[in-house]
Formats: structure tokens, C-alpha cells, sequence
């Protein structure tokens, strides 16, 4: 992922790391830009943010309302999470300009293990499905991968276009 946004040539302003864990995205994001937001439930998380730069915001992203309304990012990443009622809300949080980049596991991973709800995996073109007309999408993989186990994980990397049609 580092090396797909630095490969952009461009500088980025703010990034936020969507359902962050520990923080692995988000350290690798704060290498590229000088203000992220590392969003999760979980407060005890807060002990891996501790002096760093990173901003740890615990909010519940299943609540009802979307809590991040009017916030806008130039790189939007979502790793191994997905929860459909919001999805939509996921691409508003992309400025003009900015970059969606998300991961997590498809349809058929059930075949190799967790997670094997379907509520949790995504469908095949399901996120480009879900991209309006304002995204360029860069890349939009579906399919079995072997690392770092077996999986069928979905990977999608759009951008948003500068200028939005009124």
C-alpha cells in the first residue's frame, strides 16, 4: 500500500485509518502523511498510539447514525472490515482528489477459514458497484490469495476526481 501512495508522486494532507487495531496501517500511513486519524471501538488500543502522531478516535462506526459526517480525507483506508450499512458512508469520506484504498476478505473465504459469515465478505465487483461516477477506479482485484495464508480477500484502490460535477 506505501508503496502503491508513494508511487502517486504527490504530497497527502490527511489519512485515516478506518476500524485501525493496533495501528499497523496507520504507522505506515504516518510515513506518508502528516495528519492521520486511527479510528476504533476499542480504547485499550490507545496504549499502541501513545507518543506518536497518530490521532486515536474511539467511536462505534456500527452505530446507527455514521458518525464522521463533513469529515473528508485525501486517503481513506479499510482493512479486513466491513460493514454494509456504511459502506456508502466510506467513499464520502473521500476529498476531491483523494484515495479509497480497501482490503478485506470476499465471498468463498469461508472455504478457508474466518471470517465465513457472509455479512463480513464482500461481494465480487461489490465496491465497484459502489463507486460513483466521481471515482476512477485504479485497481479492483477478487480472487484467492496465498499470503500471508489462503484467502479470498478484495482489494480495491480508487481515486476521487479533483473537481466534482455539481
Amino acid at each position: 500500500m506505501a508503496k502503491k501512495l508513494n508511487s502517486l508522486g504527490r504530497p497527502f494532507g490527511r489519512a485515516v485509518d478506518i476500524a485501525s487495531g493496533a495501528g499497523r496501517h496507520s504507522f505506515l500511513l504516518s510515513e506518508l502523511v502528516s495528519d492521520v486519524t486511527a479510528i476504533d471501538n476499542n480504547p485499550e488500543l490507545s496504549k499502541y498510539f501513545k507518543e506518536t502522531r497518530i490521532n486515536l478516535v474511539c467511536i462505534d462506526l456500527e452505530q446507527p447514525t455514521w458518525p464522521l459526517n463533513d469529515h473528508f480525507y485525501d486517503i481513506v483506508l479499510v482493512s479486513n472490515y466491513l460493514y454494509r450499512p456504511h459502506l456508502t458512508n466510506t467513499f464520502e469520506l473521500v476529498g476531491p482528489g483523494g484515495f479509497l484504498v480497501y482490503e478485506t476478505f470476499g465471498e468463498g473465504n469461508e472455504r478457508f477459514g474466518k471470517p465465513s459469515d457472509p455479512n463480513f465478505l464482500l461481494k465480487p465487483g461489490e465496491l465497484r458497484k459502489l463507486a460513483s461516477d466521481e471515482f476512477v477506479v485504479i485497481e479492483d482485484f477478487f480472487g484467492e490469495v496465498g499470503r500471508p495464508q489462503v484467502a479470498v480477500k478484495s482489494r480495491f484502490f480508487a481515486r476521487r476526481m479533483e473537481h466534482l460535477s455539481e
